[in-house]
């Protein structure tokens, strides 16, 4: 494992010097733009962000409240009160207060893989390295830092294993206390979650006591069983706390544990097997799963696979503990009937740290083609920001100061591309370069034209406001755009409300001002399209259905 890092000392400290710049350069991408409307996030956000706020306007903290029955009690309460808490019971109601602390959560986690390469090599290159990769992965930089149970779920269930894997055999310490506070960390991602990711930590936690007293089943079952039936009692009876603190526990038990839990064995009266061998939740979306999350690491994670096959017999300690928490995991997460990439985003930590091991070892030509890649995105966006810039006809959107950052992101590239001994050490950073040109280019539709703004503004406080929603409560971001209104929904696909005094009508750019008193106006980028849009998109028709203009008017 160590021979990865044998480099001659100058080597060594121009990789550590790298290392350290990149890590700062994560951090700055994942805590700067978090109130931004069009952040990398998931339809459920919102959702969650709705329910959270109507749940603190009632001033308890369960049950939990939700405008539409079927969304009621659809997740454990931590997240809900994470954001209670996170925006002072909805007084100082914001994307970014909601986000924030998942943004820590992430952090956190990449700070355990600091501790864990550290603890085993005593050089910080390796730990920094797979803190990296575990930031660079699309995943992370998607669910990791909008309010959703991921991160928080990620931190929690790999805290355990990560405390763990910090002795030289990842053997629980002796005594009474230690299953009881694995068991809380566990239950604490419960909480977030769902109380059936007890079992893959546990069975982990039980495969890797048999590897560490060399699978003999006795010695197991006389020393470690009982810690992790503490373990697993413990953390389950941390769960439990929603029911005995729920005013209506059955609610609880019919909308969660049947509906939401049993209901992912539901095959809606198909073939299970079938349904396991074909479909759009099929076996394969889970074997296909950590390439997925790894986004432009693909490549590299696919060769980090086959590098692993070949070595299956000669895998060292550490990287058979992180490769049984991937396969658990994963074999868990085939048997439902829906089966999804983002449930096994609590092992990604696990992935990024047999990287950061294997790096040296592996192609040195995926490497390449993969800050190949980042630079392609890279000038994709720039040309996108211009294409923007052009299509809005207002002068110039961006500051002159984005095109440092952006000279600097191709440098990167360049040097990382024609120079052997920086590939390697440049992999990571050449990816968050890609999430910061991003981050840049959505800069005017998170200040100035993306906003609405003036004095018409006021008028709507206190107000009813429909808005045009094509998700689940995707009215939310409108909230948080038109402090002190209230929100309604239309299907954005159909005429406003004739009765609305008030309303926003979306439009493409090139069509004109619809009719009423203009209040304002805001440049705005849509998300989800249609069949025929998408076609229409990929015929070169770009900025007629990327692009619009949401208006603020008043009918009457």
């Amino acid at each position: 494992m160590t021979d990865s890092y044998s480099l001659p000392h100058l080597q060594r400290h121009r990789s550590l010097m790298i290392a350290w710049v990149s890590l700062l350069l994560a951090v700055i991408v994942y805590c700067t733009g978090l109130g931004s409307d069009h952040l990398a996030t998931n339809g459920d956000e919102l959702l969650y962000a709705q329910i959270s706020h109507l749940t603190a306007e009632t001033g308890q903290l369960l049950p939990l409240q939700s405008l539409d029955e079927k969304a009621r009690n659809t997740k454990p309460p931590l997240l809900f009160w994470q954001g209670i808490i996170s925006t002072g019971w909805g007084t100082n109601w914001s994307l970014a207060r909601l986000r924030a602390p998942n943004a820590l959560y992430t952090l956190l986690t990449a700070g355990l893989l600091v501790m864990i390469g550290f603890r085993r090599t005593h050089n910080p290159v390796l730990g920094i390295s797979a803190a990296l990769f575990f930031l660079s992965f699309f995943s992370t930089y998607r669910y990791g830092r909008v309010f959703l149970t991921s991160a928080p779920e990620t931190f929690w269930l790999f805290a355990p294993l990560a405390l763990l894997l910090l002795h030289r055999k990842p053997e629980f310490p002796e005594g009474i206390f230690w299953p009881w506070f694995c068991g809380g960390m566990i239950g604490i991602g419960l909480l977030y979650k769902s109380f059936a990711l007890v079992v893959p930590v546990v069975l982990t936690m039980a495969l890797w006591q048999l590897r560490a007293r060399g699978w003999q089943a006795l010695p197991f079952l006389k020393r470690d069983a009982w810690r992790l039936a503490m373990t697993l009692a413990s953390a389950l009876l941390l769960f439990s706390l929603w029911f005995w603190l729920d005013p209506n526990p059955l609610l609880v038990l019919q909308d969660f544990v049947w509906k939401e839990n049993a209901g992912k064995f539901n095959t809606g009266g198909e073939s299970y097997l079938l349904n396991l061998l074909w479909g759009q939740s099929s076996l394969w979306r889970i074997v296909v799963a950590y390439p997925l999350n790894a986004g432009l690491l693909a490549l590299l994670t696919v060769a980090l696979f086959w590098d692993a096959w070949k070595r299956k017999l000669h895998l060292s300690l550490l990287e058979i503990f992180l490769w049984i928490w991937m396969l658990v995991l994963a074999a868990f997460f085939c048997i439902p009937n829906q089966r999804d990439e983002r449930y096994l985003l609590p092992a990604m930590p696990a992935l990024a740290l047999l990287l950061a091991i294997r790096l040296a070892h592996l192609p040195h030509w995926i490497a390449t083609v993969t800050i190949a890649a980042s630079g392609i995105i890279m000038i994709g966006l720039v040309g996108l920001g211009l294409l923007l810039q052009h299509s809005v006809g207002l002068g110039t959107l961006y500051p002159v100061w984005v095109i440092l950052p952006i000279v600097v992101g191709l440098a990167v590239v360049v040097i990382g591309m024609f120079n052997k001994d920086l590939t390697r050490p440049l992999l990571p950073s050449s990816v968050l370069m890609v999430y910061l040109g991003y981050l840049l280019f959505a800069l005017p539709l998170d200040h100035g034209p993306g906003l609405f703004s003036g004095e018409g503004i006021e008028s709507v406080i206190g107000c009813e406001v429909s808005v045009p929603s094509n998700f689940n409560a995707r009215e939310e971001s409108y909230g948080f755009l038109l402090p002190g209104a209230s929100v309604k929904p239309y299907e954005h696909w159909k005429s406003p409300p004739a009765e609305a005094q008030f309303l926003v009508v979306s439009l493409p750019l090139d069509h004109a001002a619809p009719s009423g008193i203009i209040l304002g106006k805001r440049l705005n980028m849509i998300d989800r399209f249609n069949a025929a849009e998408t076609r229409d998109i990929l015929m070169g028709n770009i900025t007629h259905h990327l692009f619009h203009w949401d208006w603020l008017i008043q009918t009457h």
